[in-house]
């Protein structure tokens, strides 16, 4: 028997099954795929190059939430060094990316009227108090004192900063959360050594030191007695334990657990929840295509770019080089092959208005469309307040954690937080469950 099932081995799962492993308690990780990692797993295949589920950087660096579950493991992660070099797109040229507010008073990418009204609204962000923002719009947040039309087309910057670049739809109570602790902390994104697949690792073998984690096995039933779990059935076994921890996507709990013991509140919740969708590509160049060792985003456009080999050796064989380019597509996506295509012909369209010699070195691409890319997109519904917390109310023992819960941030953020959040109720609830 194990003190602890958690069912998902992404960020989220291995995080909450190795601080929990850590502090003592025996865990089980149960893990549908062949490998650990969900949206964010990585390996070397045979080439040599290391390959990821999509590019994956982490907000604020070693001063943000995913080095606070290293540091709770008594690590930290190996962040490059910062390099100052992270451009932005918009208006079709590549720009330098401001570091800070005075950067962007100074940046010739807007005018000098624009450039004061961007300030004035940064002061008013630095001010604002977030819980007064969560159920309205960063555009109703800009309009309710401020009018500029260039500074107007600049907002899906800020609103790709927690990956919704619409400003008529994302909360703007979490982008000002977000800018607020970005400002405080004078760092942008830090981009771990060897990507995702390194932290995996560090995880795995936290989680090894007092359990185990079962690959090809899919949770197919949590099992309940009395209003509290009882246990965690697979097609392989049944496994007791006091505590179980959903560490998937929300709307998956509705498939293995009696709906009638979870709230009607939280099962409508999870089955509106939306989600976001991007394609990314991998390109193998026979030369370096960027002297950018940081990353690239748009602000008109809702692409992002890394340059792996430019910062980071590992990442391919001697002589060969890689950056990873995605772009988001329309919310809804449905999967249409027809809308993929348009989003690769526009995403390609920019990498040469910015690089054109770019696609003359291309020897290889390998691309990647998911159909879930952050589990919730940051929306006034769908912002910290009105998501579902961790603690199941209505059955005991069981926990939700991941980017579709009540965590902080946005992204992987949410995951690296809300697993926090589940292992500390554990551990303050002593050995059983009561």
């Amino acid at each position: 028997m194990s003190d602890v099932v958690v069912i998902g081995a992404g960020y989220a799962g291995m995080s909450a099954a190795a601080l929990l492993a850590h502090a003592g308690r025996k865990v089980l990780v149960l893990e549908e795929s062949g490998m650990i990692g969900g949206r964010a797993h990585s390996w070397r295949d045979e080439s040599g190059y290391i390959r990821e589920y999509g590019a994956h950087s982490h907000r604020l660096a070693g001063k943000g939430i995913a080095n606070k579950v290293f540091k709770r493991l008594g690590e930290e992660i190996d962040f490059l060094p910062e390099t100052g070099d992270a451009k932005l797109i918009f208006k079709g040229r590549l720009w330098e990316r401001p570091e800070d507010v005075r950067g962007f008073l100074k940046t010739p990418m807007l005018s000098f009227g624009a450039r004061l009204t961007l300030l004035v609204l940064f002061v008013r962000i630095r001010k604002a108090d977030p819980t007064n923002w969560y159920d309205r719009t960063l555009l109703d947040f800009y309009r309710s004192s401020l009018q500029h039309p260039e500074v107007e087309s600049f907002l899906p910057f800020l609103g790709m900063t927690v990956m919704c670049p619409q400003p008529d739809k994302v909360s703007a109570g979490e982008v000002i959360e977000f800018l607020q602790r970005a400002l405080a902390a004078g760092v942008g994104v830090g981009e771990p050594r060897s990507g995702s697949m390194r932290l995996f690792s560090t995880l795995k073998r936290f989680v090894e030191q007092n359990g185990r984690i079962a690959l090809h096995e899919k949770a197919e039933r949590i099992l309940t007695e009395n209003g509290a779990v009882k246990a965690v059935k697979t097609a392989a076994a049944t496994y007791t334990a006091s505590r179980i921890i959903f560490a998937a996507r929300l709307p998956l709990i509705l498939d293995i657990i009696d709906n009638a013991l979870l709230s009607a509140d939280l099962v409508r919740y999870a089955r509106r929840i939306e989600n976001s969708a991007g394609l990314s590509i991998d390109f193998i160049t026979d030369g370096p295509v960027s002297d950018i060792r940081s990353g690239i985003l748009g602000v008109d456009v809702p692409v992002w770019a890394r340059f792996q080999s430019s910062a980071d050796n590992s990442f391919t064989p001697q002589g060969k080089y890689l950056s990873t380019w995605g772009i988001m597509l329309p919310r809804g996506f449905d999967g249409d092959k027809s809308i993929v295509a348009e989003a690769e012909e526009r995403l390609k369209n920019t990498i040469s208005t910015v690089f054109p010699d770019f696609f003359s070195r291309v020897v290889q691409e390998r691309q990647t469309v998911a159909s879930v890319m952050n589990g919730t997109v940051l929306t006034p519904a769908q912002s910290r307040p009105n998501r579902p917390d961790i603690l199941c109310p209505t059955v005991k023992g069981l926990y939700f954690i991941g980017d579709t819960v009540r965590g902080d941030g946005c992204s992987g953020d949410i995951s690296f937080s809300s697993a926090m959040k589940a292992v500390d109720l554990i551990l303050g609830e002593g050995d059983t469950a009561t």
